[in-house]
């Protein structure tokens, strides 16, 4: 497990990084988990570039340069779904951190408490999604896939297509009524069209009409269906962060 904070406030720094790193000390687990410290955005950035993506981010918002919001867009640009947990002291960005799929928001100053709670809720849910696989069956291989990664998968004749985060595509010969009742009975999932289930963590909006995708792919929404996934969009990303209070 891999974790990076980044604030350009070294004393906000160094008392996230304490407080995380008091909760690694005390997590007793076979998990290895690391942990790197950033004082900029294009920092983070470079070091992503070259050693690849984390797994939890602590980003503050307001940052010179590149602050905390622009750096989650590049990362969700670029297919991360990582965990972001945006800290600030000002609470009006709240509802713009969630466009990018926050994990919480922490307004400052924060206690080395909320911080531990965070990470333990954070990682248990990691953990619970990386656990739950389908079984898919292309050009007579049979293919694990971790059910988080899929983003969405759509219907086309007799074959259905899945596209995961890393923008791996797999295709299989069946229906979706094969992939309904497992898919649908996450609560990530939702089946916005005769043609399409979706899961809500890599949707970024909602229009009347499409769920607009990190990637910017527009996935449609039926008439029939708009009221109903509508609300519950909006009940799922509600509860993940009343979960956390």
């Amino acid at each position: 497990m891999k974790i990076a904070i980044c604030d350009d406030d070294k004393l906000e720094l160094e008392k996230a990084k304490n407080a995380v790193e008091e909760f690694i000390a005390s997590r007793q687990s076979d998990l290895q988990i690391s942990l790197d410290t950033f004082e900029s955005g294009d920092e983070l950035l470079s070091c992503i570039s070259r050693q690849g993506g984390f797994d939890l981010l602590i980003l503050d918002i307001i940052m010179p340069g590149m602050n905390g919001l622009e750096l989650a867009e590049e990362l969700r640009r670029n297919n991360s779904n990582c965990k972001i947990i945006f800290l600030t002291s000002s609470p009006e960005f709240a509802v713009n951190s969630y466009k990018y799929n926050a994990f919480y928001y922490l307004l400052k100053p924060f206690s080395s408490l909320e911080i531990k709670s965070l990470m333990g809720k954070a990682l248990d849910e990691m953990g619970e999604e990386k656990s739950k696989i389908i079984v898919v069956k292309e050009k007579g291989k049979l293919t694990k896939v971790q059910i988080h990664r899929i983003k969405y998968i759509e219907s086309v004749k007799h074959i259905i297509i899945f596209h995961l985060s890393s923008n791996q595509v797999i295709n299989c010969y069946g229906t979706m009524n094969e992939f309904h009742d497992i898919l649908l009975s996450d609560k990530r999932f939702t089946k916005c069209h005769k043609s399409f289930i979706v899961n809500m963590n890599y949707v970024i909006s909602i229009s009347s009409k499409d769920f607009i995708m990190d990637d910017k792919t527009l996935i449609p929404i039926s008439r029939q269906t708009y009221q109903g996934v509508k609300n519950q969009y909006i009940d799922y990303f509600f509860e993940k962060g009343s979960e956390l209070i």
